[in-house]
């Protein structure tokens, strides 16, 4: 077997081992059956699917309200693996003064991988990939509701408000800086708009959310 033959054999072990899931599943008309609403307040996030360029996009509407839709997955192992995306919002919420406490914890728009699900809900960790308003981009900290989530910034303020901007994320290497140590399992993602807390309002849309695990 010579060393040309064998790279390639080996690549192709390689491609047929990886998953990709394209979690919107192209927004087909069924595609909301794998997904659940998760309400925080008696007033939810509206959601909806609506046309851009002839391409179908999510469209999220929050007036002081808070829901995410979340899509329940069960993979494992997650030696390494990514997420991305893109997303868009009219505006930040760049005049909130307190994003680092309760009474602002508030984002735009918000993106999260869930990992192994403890018995107690709040306890299961995740990270919480967030267009912030204030915050420096690259910032990472504990979620002022539960400190087993990681909030990593990706996109703040206004720069870039109604562009398209396209994420991607090692996310495993993102679990092991912030928990020090790697994941079992992910069991879910989800996205949110949530302006509860400040008493706000933001609009975000979201497209092409693909997780991969090779």
């Amino acid at each position: 077997m010579n060393k040309l033959f064998l790279l390639a054999m080996l690549v192709f072990a390689s491609n047929a081992f990886s998953q990709t899931w394209n979690l919107f599943d192209g927004f087909q008309s069924n595609w909301r059956k794998s997904w659940e609403e998760r309400k925080f307040t008696s007033n939810p996030t509206v959601y909806s699917v609506i046309q851009e360029d002839h391409t179908s996009i999510l469209k999220g509407v929050s007036v002081k309200s808070a829901s995410g839709l979340w899509r329940l997955l069960e993979i494992q192992p997650v030696n390494s693996g990514t997420v991305s995306w893109s997303w868009k919002v009219e505006h930040s919420l760049a005049s909130n003064l307190h994003e680092n406490e309760k009474k602002g914890d508030d984002y735009a728009a918000r993106v999260f991988v869930v990992f192994e699900p403890h018995f107690l809900q709040w306890k299961t960790r995740s990270i919480c990939y967030v267009w912030a308003g204030r915050h420096t981009v690259g910032s990472i900290f504990p979620s002022p509701f539960a400190s087993n989530v990681a909030m990593i910034v990706l996109e703040s303020g206004d720069q870039h408000a109604g562009q398209w901007m396209s994420e991607s994320r090692d996310f495993v290497a993102d679990y092991k800086r912030f928990f020090g140590e790697p994941p079992k399992k992910v069991s879910a993602a989800a996205i949110m708009i949530d302006t509860d807390n400040t008493g706000g309002a933001a609009i975000a849309y979201f497209k092409d959310f693909v997780l991969t695990v090779p």
